[in-house]
C-alpha cells in the first residue's frame, strides 16, 4: 500500500494485482468491480475531443483579453483554463472510477466525499481536502438544483438572461449562447462549454454556465471543485446519453495537482485545443467576410454590473 501524504486525508493504494501494460482494450486499467469495467466500456464508445482553451493571441485581436482574464481571475480560474493536453489513459481511468457522494443533511458543513483513480493509485477524500489539493478554497456558492436554498438570494436566472440577451423568454434547455450580446461574456460561455462543462456542440448555455457568468460579474465566490466533481461524475453515471467526451485537459490538470506528470500520459487526444478565431468562426461566434476580414458585433454592456 502506498503511504499517505503527510497531513492529507488521502487514502491511496496500488490497485490489486500486477500492473498491466497499456493496451487498446484497457489502457492499463485494473478494475476492482464489474461496475467499473462496465463504465469503462460505456465511456470507450464515446469519441474523445480536446478541450478548447482561451487563446491569448486571438483574444488580443478581438480586444477582449484583459476583460476575459479579469473575470476569470475573480473565480480563480486563470490556471485552470491554461491550455492543457488531454490523454486517453488519464481520461478513461478517471471517469471510469470517479464517485462523488453529496451529503445533503447538513448544508452549513456538508461532508461531500470523492473517490477516483489516477494511474493505478486510488484516492478517497473529503471534498474539502480535494479543494486543498487543487488549490481552490472550499467555499463559495453552489447552485445545486436539489438544494435551492444554496443559491444566492439575489440571483435570478430569468432576469439575468434578459439583461445579457434582451430576450424576455427563458428556457434552461434551449437558451442559445449566440443571443448573448456582450462579446466577453459570449467568449467566456464558450470557454466554459469547451473545458469545465466540456462538450463539442456549444450552441446552448447551461444553467451552470449562466450562473458562473453572473458570479463573475458580481465578483461572487463559487465552489469550483463542487462543480468540477459533480460534472465529471455525471459523465460516468450518464455516459449513455452523451455522444462525446471533452474534458481530457481538465483531467490532466487534476492529475498534475496530485503529482502525476504528463510524461505518464498515453495516447494524446488529438485536435485543436485553442479557442482561436478559426474555432470561433466554426462555432458561428464571428463571421468571416472576403477578403478574410473578421467582423463581429457586441454590446457595450458594462462588465461591472
Amino acid at each position: 500500500m502506498a503511504p499517505k501524504r503527510p497531513g492529507k486525508e488521502i487514502a491511496s493504494s496500488s490497485a490489486g494485482g500486477h500492473r498491466k501494460q497499456a493496451s487498446p482494450k484497457n489502457h492499463g486499467i485494473t478494475f476492482s468491480t464489474p461496475e467499473q469495467r462496465s463504465m469503462y466500456k460505456s465511456l470507450l464508445s464515446k469519441p474523445l475531443h480536446p478541450c478548447r482553451y482561451p487563446n491569448n493571441y486571438d483574444m488580443i485581436k478581438l480586444g477582449i483579453r484583459d476583460n476575459v482574464y479579469m473575470l476569470l481571475n475573480r473565480l480563480g480560474w486563470v490556471d485552470l483554463l491554461r491550455p492543457m493536453k488531454g490523454y486517453e489513459n488519464f481520461t478513461y481511468k478517471f471517469l471510469s472510477f470517479i464517485v462523488f457522494t453529496k451529503y445533503r443533511m447538513n448544508f452549513d458543513n456538508p461532508d461531500h466525499r470523492v473517490y477516483f483513480r489516477l494511474m493505478n493509485i486510488d484516492y478517497e477524500m473529503s471534498h474539502e481536502n480535494f479543494c486543498n489539493e487543487m488549490g481552490f478554497a472550499n467555499a463559495g456558492f453552489i447552485q445545486d438544483s436539489c438544494n435551492h436554498d444554496l443559491r444566492p438570494e439575489d440571483y435570478n436566472p430569468i432576469t439575468f438572461w434578459q439583461s445579457i440577451t434582451g430576450l424576455h423568454q427563458y428556457n434552461s434547455r434551449s437558451n442559445k449562447a449566440s443571443n448573448i450580446h456582450n462579446l466577453v461574456l459570449m467568449y467566456l460561455q464558450r470557454a466554459m462549454a469547451c473545458t469545465i462543462w466540456g462538450r463539442k456542440e456549444v450552441g446552448t448555455t447551461r444553467t451552470d454556465e449562466l450562473f458562473m457568468l453572473w458570479a463573475m460579474l458580481k465578483n461572487c465566490h463559487v465552489n469550483t471543485c463542487f462543480y468540477l466533481l459533480d460534472y465529471l461524475a455525471s459523465l460516468g453515471t450518464k455516459s449513455s446519453v452523451r455522444s462525446e467526451i471533452v474534458v481530457g485537459g481538465i483531467i490532466t490538470f487534476i492529475a498534475r495537482q496530485f503529482g502525476v506528470g504528463e510524461d505518464q500520459g498515453l495516447n494524446r487526444i488529438e485536435g485543436n485545443n485553442r479557442l482561436n478565431i478559426k474555432t470561433l468562426v466554426a462555432m458561428n461566434f464571428i463571421k468571416p467576410h472576403p477578403p478574410a476580414i473578421i467582423t463581429f458585433e457586441f454590446s457595450s454592456m458594462c462588465l461591472s454590473v
